[in-house]
């Protein structure tokens, strides 16, 4: 079952903390990362009315985009509409997750959600503030089980290069190993060094999904003990940061494109300047 500390665990993964901005406070601001989770609330901010859904529908968590707790509390008096909020939280079971800033400069998130939704292209970040590091990840797969491996790493988050996935290369060789006392090898037997066919399968992965893809690869390879190694990589990934600028199919008027945001963010009103 999930828990609080998976699902934060999960989305630090897309947006890791230190992404946010010096002023934010991202990341978990109430619950216990151990308790269990079945229903989860997503949210632009917490209110009242956010508080009553999340308790009529039973969650375990509400994930917000505005923290309520930005400065280092001083006191927690429920004579205040913020502070009663966090007490009804606590009392009702329910963690709290905020990912503001670093969401927003996230790849895919949300300025290039909001960029899609209004129908841009070609769109580059408008202020940049850093990009995404790769590593290359080397393992090494007795012949016959590359393509298992391969899968799990594409389905963990490494080998994407632009529009492509499985993106991986592969040269045979000879893997040599002695399994000693304890040892329950999937091939060969103890105390009797072993040649065996295998793969050098190498791939390109986001330093942000590393270790999520390195556990997939584990799961998915036949041997007890698997043999792998993490490289940096100098090459420049995509770049993160505030903003996006980017065409638009044809020219139209600032109140056409607002009415085209409303439709796809399905809301009543959006604010314009200009």
């Amino acid at each position: 079952m999930a828990t609080v500390g998976t699902i934060a665990a999960y989305i630090e993964e897309l947006a890791p903390l230190h992404w946010a901005e010096s002023w934010d406070n991202v990341g978990l601001q109430v619950g216990d990362p151990a308790a269990a989770v079945q229903r989860v609330l997503v949210a632009l901010e917490l209110t009242d009315a956010v508080m009553e859904e999340a308790e009529r529908l039973g969650c375990d968590l509400v994930v917000v985009h505005h923290p309520p707790l930005f400065r280092p509390l001083k006191a927690l008096r429920f004579d205040s509409r913020p502070a009663r909020r966090l007490l009804r939280l606590i009392r009702s079971g329910i963690a709290l997750y905020a990912a503001h800033t670093n969401l927003d400069q996230a790849p895919g998130m949300t300025n290039d959600t909001l960029a899609a939704a209004a129908g841009l292209t070609e769109c580059e970040v408008l202020k940049p503030t850093g990009e995404e590091r790769y590593v290359k990840l080397v393992v090494f797969v007795p012949k016959g089980h590359e393509d298992a491996v391969r899968d799990a790493l594409a389905g963990a988050g490494a080998g994407h290069i632009g529009n492509y996935s499985h993106c991986t290369f592969q040269v045979p060789g000879i893997g040599t190993f002695l399994p000693l006392e304890g040892t329950n090898p999937f091939i060969g037997q103890q105390g009797r060094l072993e040649r065996v066919e295998e793969l050098r399968l190498e791939t390109i992965v986001p330093e942000s999904v590393a270790a999520r893809a390195v556990q997939a690869m584990i799961a998915a390879h036949p041997y007890e003990e698997v043999a792998y190694d993490l490289y940096p990589l100098a090459n420049p990934g995509k770049a993160r940061g505030h903003g996006r600028i980017g065409r638009l199919g044809q020219p139209v008027r600032l109140a056409q494109l607002a009415e085209r945001l409303k439709a796809a963010l399905r809301t009543p009103a959006v604010r314009i300047v200009g």
